[in-house]
């Protein structure tokens, strides 16, 4: 119990730690393309941060942590989402690995009404994240196309191993407080891979239940195309690049709603 507690403990980014800014050399790469805005508005690029939230919908999760603080995790999940330097971060990486021109044809494709029929499934994954069934072959040939599965393990561990990380090396009377808590720590170190991998799982099973076969097919192949396999490549890359900082930011969101957490201080190095 303690275990699992802390492996969702761990990944809901319940460390509150706060970092001292350090300074450090600050290299200016060149400015992002003009469409680049449009792109991650037309694309709907951060809805994949989005999956973040599948733990909160898993029924083992819910039995033992209390709604009101899944519903604080998930509003703070969504505001260090839509917060604006995540926009600047995204915009940056996309721009040293796609032109202008290349940037324009994958906008074109989601403008398509094959696009927006993915967006809206995509969009829509709370609605089928709990549904047991697995994905058709054609949408598992999508989702490795897109490298979405490979793009979520990436963010997924990178924030989570922040978080433990900081569990690690931080103080925070309410998870000190809990019995075994440094054995449930070890633990949720040993464990972290199935329990990601699970919600990874869990958020793609049936992502495009909805979409037609037509859609799906026209879907995979522009994926398959150069511009496509290069648009999903930046944009796995794009989302790696922030996962840990990301994974901080909700980290640092979410303390006020740990009770008994009187702020935090650093322990050990």
């Amino acid at each position: 119990m303690i275990a699992k507690f802390c492996i969702v403990l761990s990944f809901l980014t319940l460390a509150a730690c706060q970092t001292v800014p350090q300074q450090t050399t600050v290299i200016v790469p060149p400015p992002p393309h003009a469409n680049i805005n449009q792109l991650l508005t037309v694309s709907q690029f951060r809805t994949p941060l989005f999956y973040l939230e599948a733990p909160l919908y898993d029924p083992e999760v819910k039995e033992w942590i209390p709604q009101k603080f899944l519903d604080d995790v998930q509003k703070s999940i969504d505001d260090t989402i839509n917060y604006p330097y995540t926009d600047t971060q995204l915009r940056l990486a996309l721009s040293q690995k796609l032109s202008s021109a290349e940037t324009q044809q994958v906008i074109d494709f989601y403008q398509s009404t094959t696009g927006q029929n993915i967006l809206q499934a995509e969009q829509s994954f709370r609605e089928r994240v709990n549904l047991s069934s697995d994905s058709t072959a054609l949408a598992a040939d999508v989702i490795k196309a897109t490298l979405l599965s490979t793009m979520l393990h990436n963010v997924f561990m990178s924030s989570v191993d922040a978080v433990i990380s900081r569990l690690d090396s931080y103080e925070c009377l309410a998870i000190r407080q809990i019995p075994g808590s440094n054995i449930g720590l070890l633990m949720a170190k040993r464990h972290k891979v199935a329990f990601m991998e699970r919600q990874v799982q869990r958020s793609l099973s049936n992502l495009y239940l909805n979409v037609s076969d037509a859609d799906l097919q026209a879907y995979l192949q522009f994926a398959q195309s150069a511009v496509g396999q290069k648009y999903f490549k930046a944009r796995n890359e794009a989302m790696l690049s922030i996962g840990k900082e990301f994974g901080e930011r909700v980290a640092e969101a979410i303390a006020p709603a740990l009770p008994n957490c009187m702020g935090s201080f650093k322990v050990s190095s």
